[in-house]
């Protein structure tokens, strides 16, 4: 088994790398989260017997299909499937078009010889049973199965349904619902669930992939792509039914890919997007598309550098859910960086556009042109990004700063003039801040910040940065030196820098000056923010004991900023 699937995983990947990723566009998205409601717990109803008149749902009730034998084209059956706008069951007829080894094609009566026709039926049968873009000698059913394991079979028939109808949908812009699993079909009778407002409903029992006819084209490849899609959720929920969505989705858009389809939709949605969470799914109604996109390039990261295929099903079979759940799975594939660590190299690996199966295109949501920049405010939501870009960057200072306790980092692509690109990462003080110089040679540089928890309650935390731009050469200070009025051998050096200091620490050196010559006194020294007007400038302030042999007429203090002195005075000017 082992080597088998060693076999499956060394030659997908190179028909991936081969085949890349095939170009292709529709703004579908997948209904499956709005029948999951992972924080809550669908709850079987009363018998009939024991259920009041107030209770008793309309009457209805879902046949069961026999495990044997096989059903036969033109088997007729009834279904329950859910109205995306109501929210509540309604009756499908429909009627079995086509048999397959791994699948029965139901398809709705109205639909049947106007968007569906028999080869229609015949052609997705050969995409689930035979052959995808990515395999000519095995379908979808074994390309996902052989690497992620086998879906659950509560009605023992030994295949999956395909029920196509056309999706009673809500209107939501250029976005429609392809697909969808329904995870109260691996209930049995009459349930009730929160996603249906607390009205009865009916499982229909049974492994069953809901597949839209209208808008989506039935007779496309895109319709084998949500096929894949759906499928993946089956298995998924059979490992774990309480997946955060952002991973479920993540994995089902994986295997989409591993089956050769398209995603450019999705990830076109994202380069317009790149600063949204990874880990957060929108409420119903919001723009769903760029979510997909990063969660597939999530999974594909971890897919091209951190493990591959077996990285990605270890993250499907994992019982934990959501970063735990990939934290463990990682490790499971002796990978030991923190999700958060790898997070921060995702994003810039999205930049830089660092896949072999996919090209990127981002964009900063910002970019400067002239300095100093003053005082720019920044907010990331938790596993979020953001891209601030900077032209004409040559001598260029870049300052940090947070209030956040969360991890903190900021790194700045630079791109230099000699065609070389360089990620450096800025080194922050225990109090988040930081600065980094651009040497001459950069024509550009994009400023990357990092702020994001591995636990849930990052939304209590400050998620607000600070940055500036400037060339420290024009930064003046007005500085002097004041003697303690309480203990006068203190003294105290007073600075005031033309502009605020975002992530930038004015530092002191004292030199002793005599007739002869100069020589160190104090070693550099951090000075210290002490008040703030108006105009956001801060005060630094640096005390020291001079001793009683030292001559204050002799003490020299010279004013540095990024190792560049900026002004100089004596004490006793």
């Amino acid at each position: 088994m082992a080597k088998k699937m060693k076999h499956i995983v060394l030659l997908l990947t190179a028909m991936l790398l081969l085949l890349g990723l095939p170009l292709g566009s529709s703004a579908y998205v997948c209904g499956t989260p709005e029948l999951s409601f992972r924080d809550t717990h669908t709850f079987h109803l009363p018998s009939p017997a024991a259920t009041t008149d107030a209770e008793a749902p309309t009457a209805m009730t879902a046949p069961g299909l026999p495990a044997a034998p096989a059903l036969l084209v033109g088997t007729e059956r009834t279904f329950f499937a859910p109205d995306f706008r109501s929210m509540q069951q309604y009756a499908v007829s429909a009627v079995l078009r086509g048999v397959g080894n791994f699948c029965y094609v139901f398809v709705e009566d109205t639909e049947w010889n106007t968007r569906v026709t028999a080869a229609t039926v015949q052609a997705i049968i050969r995409a689930f049973d035979t052959a995808v873009p990515t395999n000519p000698q095995r379908g979808i059913y074994l390309t996902l199965t052989e690497i992620f394991g086998a879906p659950p079979d509560i009605d023992g028939n030994g295949r999956i349904i395909l029920l196509l109808l056309n999706i009673r949908d809500k209107d939501n812009g250029d976005q429609y619902t392809a697909g969808f699993f329904n995870p109260a079909d691996q209930s049995r009778g009459v349930l009730r669930h929160p996603g249906f407002r607390g009205f009865p409903i009916r499982s229909n029992e049974g492994e069953i992939l809901y597949i839209d006819t209208h808008p989506l084209n039935p007779n496309s490849e895109t319709a084998h792509n949500v096929i894949a899609h759906e499928f993946q959720h089956i298995i998924n929920w059979t490992h774990d039914p309480k997946e955060s969505t952002w991973v479920d989705e993540g994995c089902a858009e994986y295997a989409s890919f591993l089956c050769g389809y398209s995603l450019q939709q999705h990830i076109t949605a994202f380069e317009k997007a790149p600063t949204i969470s990874l880990v957060t799914w929108p409420d119903t109604g919001g723009n769903l598309l760029p979510h997909y996109g990063a969660a597939f390039l999530w999974m594909l990261y971890l897919h091209e550098k951190h493990g591959g295929i077996a990285t990605v099903a270890a993250i499907v079979q994992n019982r934990r859910t959501s970063v735990p759940g990939i934290a463990d799975a990682l490790a499971s594939q002796g990978v030991h960086r923190t999700v958060s660590d790898i997070f921060v190299s995702w994003k810039l690996a999205n930049y830089l556009s660092d896949y072999r199966a996919v090209k990127l295109s981002l964009s900063p949501r910002q970019w400067h042109r002239s300095y100093p920049s003053g005082t720019q405010d920044g907010e990331l939501d938790n596993f979020s990004a953001d891209y601030i870009g900077f032209e004409n960057t040559g001598g260029l200072t870049i300052g940090f700063s947070s209030g956040s306790v969360s991890n903190i980092a900021a790194h700045a692509i630079e791109f230099h003039t000699t065609g070389a690109v360089e990620i450096r990462e800025m080194v922050l003080s225990t109090s988040n801040t930081g600065s980094l110089v651009l040497s001459n040679t950069v024509r550009e540089a994009i400023l990357v910040p990092s702020l994001q928890a591995d636990v849930p309650n990052f939304h209590s935390e400050s998620k607000k940065y600070q940055y500036s731009a400037t060339r420290g050469a024009h930064i003046a200070f007005m500085t002097t030196a004041l003697p303690n009025a309480v203990h006068p051998r203190y003294w105290d050096i007073i600075a005031k820098p033309s502009e605020p200091l975002v992530g930038l620490t004015p530092m002191v050196t004292l030199m002793l000056h005599n007739t002869k010559a100069e020589q160190l006194y104090r070693e550099a020294q951090v000075m210290y923010p002490v008040t703030r007007d108006a105009q956001d400038n801060h005060l630094y302030r640096f005390s020291f004991l001079l001793e009683t042999e030292i001559d204050p007429e002799s003490v020299v203090y010279q004013i540095s900023l990024d190792s560049r002195i900026v002004d100089t005075g004596t004490l006793t000017e």
